[in-house]
C-alpha cells in the first residue's frame, strides 16, 4: 500500500527542488537524472541502544536526562542513509541547510580525535564537509564571586584581604536604641501611659508622630518634637496652634505679650502701659492722672479662641494669681494653689515666680525653638500633660 502511494506522489528534483510527475526519469526543469531505486531497508545503528533501567517504583514518573552523564561512553550519532536508500520524493535538496541546535541552548562543538594524516574526512551526502556533532549541554554555573556587583555596572577594585566589608545603603538599619529618658502622661484622656524615648527622639501630634493624641482637639496634627542631643532632652514647638508649655523652677523672665498657664487658666502679660506722647497741635485726651514714679503693667486672661477676659492693670510691685486673696482669684479651679504665682515688673518685662508647691506654672516656648528639659519637668500639649522621667 505504501509503495502504491509513493508511486502516485510527484517526484522532487534533488538539484532544483522542482516537482515532476510520478516515476519521472529526468527532471523536466533542469534535466537532472533522478534515481528511482527500490527503497532499501535502513541500516541499523552500529552501537546497540543503551538499555533503559526501569524506575524503582512501578507506575511512578522518573526524570529522564537527554545529556551524557559523567563516566558514560559517548554514543556517536547515526549517519544518514545514502541517497539510494531514500524513497523518491523524500530526498533532500542540495540547497537545504544543515540542521542546527535548538534555540535557547548554547551550542558547543565537541572536540573529536584528529584524523590520520592523509586520510580524507568521510563524505556526507548533501551536507558538505563533515562537522563534529554539536553538544547542547547547558553551561556550568557561574560562582557568585565572579558576578559583577549589583550596586553599579562599573568595575570594582580588588579588596585586600582582612578589610571589613563596606556598608551600603541597602543594608538594613538596626532598630533605634532607647535613651535614658521617658515620658509619663499625668493628665488627659491617656493618663497613665508611659513612653520610652529613642535616641533619635520622637514626634507628638494628633495625626502624625510616634505619640498620638487623636481625641485632643487642642493638639495640632504635628504639634511638637522631643530631641535627644549630647545626653540631654529638648522639646521643640512645631508652630502648633495651641503652643507648647513647660514648667520651670524658681523664676522665669517674661517678655511683653508672653503667655503662661496656671491651673486650667491661660494668661497673657500685656507689658507696660505707657501713656501716649502728646501730639503738637492736638488736644490731650482727658483721663485719670498716672501715678508719679510708678510703671503700670497688666495681666489679662485669655479665653478659648483667643478672646480676652478679665484683666488687671496695676502699678504695685507684685501681681498675684491663685484661688483666694489674690489679684486674680479663681476659687473653683482645683488646679490652682491658694497663692499659685506672682509677677513683678522689670525694665524689660516682668519676672514670674512659681509658688504652687508642686502643681506647676507653665510658660509657652517660642515656636521653632528648642528648650532643654530636666527630669521632673512637665510639658503641656493641649489638655495633655507629660512629665519627663529618667529610666534606669
Amino acid at each position: 500500500m505504501s509503495q502504491l502511494l509513493l508511486s502516485a506522489l510527484p517526484v522532487v528534483c534533488p538539484n532544483c527542488d522542482g516537482f515532476n510527475p510520478a516515476r519521472s526519469a529526468t527532471c523536466a526543469l533542469c534535466g537532472q537524472a533522478m534515481e528511482e531505486a527500490a527503497p532499501a531497508p535502513r541500516p541499523a545503528a552500529t552501537t546497540p541502544p543503551r538499555p533503559v533501567t526501569p524506575p524503582p517504583g512501578a507506575g511512578r514518573p522518573a526524570a529522564v536526562s537527554s545529556f551524557t552523564r559523567p563516566g558514560e561512553p559517548f554514543a556517536p550519532p547515526t549517519p544518514p542513509p545514502p541517497p539510494s536508500a531514500v524513497p523518491p520524493g523524500l530526498k533532500l535538496s542540495a540547497r537545504t541547510p544543515p540542521p542546527t541546535a535548538a534555540q535557547g541552548l548554547m551550542v558547543e562543538a565537541r572536540r573529536a580525535a584528529p584524523p590520520a594524516t592523509g586520510t580524507p574526512p568521510p563524505p556526507r551526502a548533501g551536507y558538505g564537509p563533515a562537522l563534529p556533532p554539536a553538544n547542547t549541554r547547558p553551561p556550568p554555573p557561574v560562582p557568585d564571586n565572579a558576578l559583577p556587583p549589583r550596586g553599579g555596572t562599573g568595575a570594582t577594585a580588588p579588596v585586600p584581604a582582612g578589610t571589613p566589608p563596606a556598608t551600603t545603603g541597602a543594608t538594613a538599619r538596626p532598630p533605634p536604641v532607647a535613651s535614658r529618658f521617658g515620658l509619663a502622661v499625668i493628665a488627659g484622656t491617656t493618663r497613665g501611659q508611659r513612653y520610652k524615648l529613642p535616641v533619635t527622639g520622637c514626634v507628638v501630634g494628633r495625626q502624625r508622630g510616634a505619640i498620638l493624641f487623636p481625641d485632643d482637639v487642642f493638639v495640632s496634627p504635628l504639634h511638637a518634637t522631643f530631641l535627644v542631643k549630647d545626653g540631654a532632652l529638648y522639646v521643640r514647638d512645631e508652630s502648633s496652634a495651641s503652643g507648647v508649655y513647660v514648667t520651670f523652677a524658681g523664676t522665669e523672665p517674661l517678655a511683653p505679650r508672653a503667655l503662661f498657664s496656671a491651673g486650667q487658666r491661660l494668661f497673657r502679660f500685656t507689658g507696660r502701659v505707657e501713656s501716649p506722647a502728646p501730639v503738637a497741635g492736638r488736644p490731650t485726651p482727658y483721663g485719670s492722672p498716672a501715678p508719679l514714679g510708678q510703671a503700670l503693667y497688666g495681666v489679662e486672661e485669655v479665653h478659648m479662641g483667643g478672646r480676652a477676659g478679665r484683666a488687671v492693670v496695676t502699678a504695685a510691685a507684685l501681681l498675684t494669681i491663685g484661688q483666694a486673696h489674690c489679684d486674680l482669684a479663681y476659687p473653683n479651679d482645683e488646679g490652682l494653689a491658694g497663692r499659685h504665682c506672682e509677677l513683678s515688673p522689670t525694665a524689660t518685662g516682668a519676672m514670674l515666680r512659681d509658688l504652687s508647691g508642686g502643681l506647676g506654672t507653665f510658660v509657652r516656648i517660642p515656636p521653632a525653638t528648642e528648650r532643654p528639659l530636666r527630669p521632673g519637668d512637665r510639658v503641656r500639649l493641649g489638655q495633655h500633660v507629660m512629665q519627663v522621667e529618667t529610666l534606669g
